[in-house]
């Protein structure tokens, strides 16, 4: 695809909305306040707002390093593909690995 100053760009498609669970838990009213005046400014719904927010968890280096050293990960890992961040999780592993490599 090209754009009116001849540049290319690339097309990224439209990925399918991720199963939805119900969830019951409880949170702070000033919590809540904040989600909800965040949700009208951005046009989010708060549920969306959450997810998009708890996304950037994965840049959490240690909660990724958390994750690589679990014995069953499987679960977690598929549902981190639809993740725009997992691809960090994948070149945090590797990056670990090779500084702990020099080190020894």
């Amino acid at each position: 695809m090209i754009n009116n100053k001849g540049a290319s760009e690339v097309m990224k498609f439209i990925k399918p909305k991720t199963t939805k669970k119900k969830v019951t838990w409880e949170i702070s009213d000033k919590t809540l306040t904040i989600l909800n005046y965040y949700s009208k400014y951005s046009q989010y719904s708060e549920e969306e707002i959450v997810d998009m927010f708890l996304e950037n968890l994965l840049e959490d280096e240690g909660f990724i390093e958390w994750i690589n050293k679990q014995r069953y990960k499987k679960r977690i890992e598929a549902i981190l593909q639809d993740c725009e961040l997992v691809s960090q999780m994948a070149v945090a592993e590797p990056k670990s690995q090779l500084e702990e490599g020099e080190n020894e």
